[in-house]
Order: structure tokens, then C-alpha cells, then sequence
């Protein structure tokens, strides 16, 4: 009936007052799919990991790896959730990953800049699928196309952001792509510093300090700050975008 919150609380106390060792697993298993449909994804994989695999077959362990992967990876877990699936990997050994698993272990690797890695394991995928075995060629070369040098994420260097602004106020923002910003604060830093000296060659000392080169300062150092958040800014939007290509055309095949 969709009362995943009331559903998780009714396993909770079967768990505490009747639940056998055989019933472990199926209802902590099913508890964390309500936490997942609540989208806490915290309390899901918590759930999970209170499961004990050491004696439970090959399949109630891929089971649950599949599901922790999942969580961990929908909670920004991704050391953990790429944990999980190399676990299950070497449990498996020369078995294949499940496809939903392989599909998040690819956007795990796309989250960690793994971007070779990443490219290997779609191609993993494609050739798991028997439904593209006639389309096997034409699938794995749009994904090398996609994960092409041209088409990969131009991230910006931080540092070199921030060390061009040092130098030259403005200079990190249109490193950045961020022109007019860059070119009125180059202006604007340049003004006070005019101001400062003119001042101060005029003899009004005290004028020339407040106004001129204390407005500067504060100014110059906010310009350092700004200029690190536009090249995170910008390298977060890149990023998300080139994984978001990659995402959508692997869950279309």
C-alpha cells in the first residue's frame, strides 16, 4: 500500500520478538527496501549491514551486495559502494556481475574521474547483453566516441585558477569562462589600487589607506575566494554533465 515507513517498523519488531535465524536475512532485506523507497538511503544500507554473509549461499550473498552497492552509491558513498562490488567480484570469480550491478559500478567509476576504467567496464556490459549482440560493433563505438579525449570532461585547475587571480585580479574568472565577471573585476580592483596611489602621491595618507588600498584588500582577497568557487563550480557542472550523458545512454540500450 506504499506505507513503507509503518512496514519498516512492523519488521523491526518481528525482528525483535519473533523472527527465527532463517527469517534473518528475507526481513532485514525487505526493512531496507522500505528505507529505500523513503529514499534514506543511510537507513537502508545500515539495515543491510546488519545481515551476516559468512554462511549464506552464492545467491542471498550477491543479493545482498547488489543492494549495498546500490545504497551506498544513491547515499554519495562510492569507496564503500565500489568496496561491495569488488567483493562480490571476487566472490564470483569467473562469473559474470549482475547487469544492475555492473551498471553502477560504471557511474561509480564515472564519479571517480576512472574514466579508462570506466569505458572497459560499459563495454563489460554491452557484451553481457544478448539482446546487442547484433548491434555489439556499433554500441562499443559509440562508447568509445563518448569516452574519447575530445568528449571527456576539460576540468579546470583550481590552483592555476586561484594563482592567476593572485597575480592578475579577474584573470582566474575568465579562466573560468567567466568574461564579463572577470573583466569588471579587473577594473574594479584596478580603480581602488588608482585611487590608493593617488591619494597617497596627493599626501592624503589616511584617505589613501581606507578608501584606495583597504577597500583593495578586502576586495582582492574576496577575489581569491570567488575564483575558487567558480572553478569548482564549474568543473562540478562539466563533470555532471559528461556522467549524465553516460548514464542516460547506458540505461537506453
Amino acid at each position: 500500500m506504499g506505507k513503507y515507513k509503518a512496514a519498516a517498523i512492523e519488521y523491526e519488531r518481528f525482528l525483535y520478538f519473533s523472527c527465527e535465524e532463517q527469517d534473518l536475512l528475507s526481513t532485514l532485506y525487505k526493512k531496507a527496501q522500505c528505507y529505500k523507497q523513503l529514499f534514506d538511503f543511510t537507513k537502508s544500507y545500515k539495515t543491510l549491514e546488519r545481515i551476516n554473509l559468512f554462511r549464506e549461499n552464492i545467491e542471498n550473498y550477491t543479493k545482498v551486495k547488489k543492494e549495498l552497492s546500490l545504497s551506498y552509491y544513491l547515499d554519495n558513498k562510492l569507496q564503500k559502494a565500489q568496496i561491495q562490488i569488488t567483493q562480490l567480484r571476487h566472490k564470483l570469480r569467473n562469473k559474470n556481475l549482475p547487469n544492475e550491478t555492473l551498471l553502477i559500478e560504471i557511474f561509480i567509476l564515472n564519479e571517480m574521474k576512472q574514466w579508462a576504467k570506466a569505458q572497459e567496464r560499459a563495454k563489460e556490459y554491452v557484451s553481457n547483453q544478448a539482446s546487442l549482440k547484433d548491434h555489439f560493433t556499433v554500441v562499443t563505438k559509440h562508447i568509445d566516441s563518448l569516452y574519447s579525449k575530445k568528449n571527456l570532461p576539460k576540468l579546470k585547475s583550481v590552483e592555476k585558477a586561484e594563482n592567476l587571480s593572485r597575480f592578475i585580479p579577474g584573470a582566474g574568472q575568465i579562466y573560468c569562462g567567466e568574461i564579463a565577471e572577470g573583466s569588471f573585476t579587473f577594473l574594479f580592483n584596478g580603480a581602488f589600487l588608482a585611487l590608493g596611489a593617488q591619494q597617497i602621491l596627493t599626501k592624503f595618507y589616511f584617505t589613501g589607506y581606507t578608501a584606495g588600498f583597504g577597500v583593495l584588500h578586502k576586495t582582492y582577497t574576496g577575489n581569491m575566494s570567488r575564483t575558487r568557487h567558480l572553478a569548482d563550480k564549474t568543473n562540478h557542472h562539466r563533470h555532471n554533465s559528461f556522467n549524465e550523458s553516460i548514464i542516460k545512454y547506458m540505461l537506453n540500450l
